[in-house]
């Protein structure tokens, strides 16, 4: 499976974040090449309770920022709670209470 989408300019620590989430057993699509939004939809079971949930993540750079337009989108989500900004693999797990 194509872990890079052709186009879209991904961040150094993408790959590496989409291998071991999927290594864990989450479903990650890899939805960067959508222009001003996130880049990937990750679904997994949370913790203890084992229940399936949905996070939209925007992978950045360790010391880096939203852009003006991912920022705008940000800033305009009603579901702020179903998006995060991950700098590492273990972010996301923090958010299924995985680790």
């Amino acid at each position: 499976m194509r872990i890079q989408p052709h186009g879209g300019k991904n961040d150094a620590n993408q790959i590496q974040i989409v291998r071991e989430l999927r290594a864990f057993g989450f479903r990650v699509d890899i939805v960067s090449q959508i222009k001003k939004l996130y880049d990937l939809v990750v679904t997994g079971r949370m913790g203890t309770t084992g229940d399936i949930r949905t996070v939209r993540v925007e992978i950045k750079e360790p010391g880096k920022k939203l852009s003006p337009d991912e920022q705008e989108y940000w800033d305009a989500d009603p579901f702020q709670e179903t998006l995060m900004i991950a700098y590492s693999t273990e972010n996301v797990l923090l958010w299924f209470r995985r680790i």
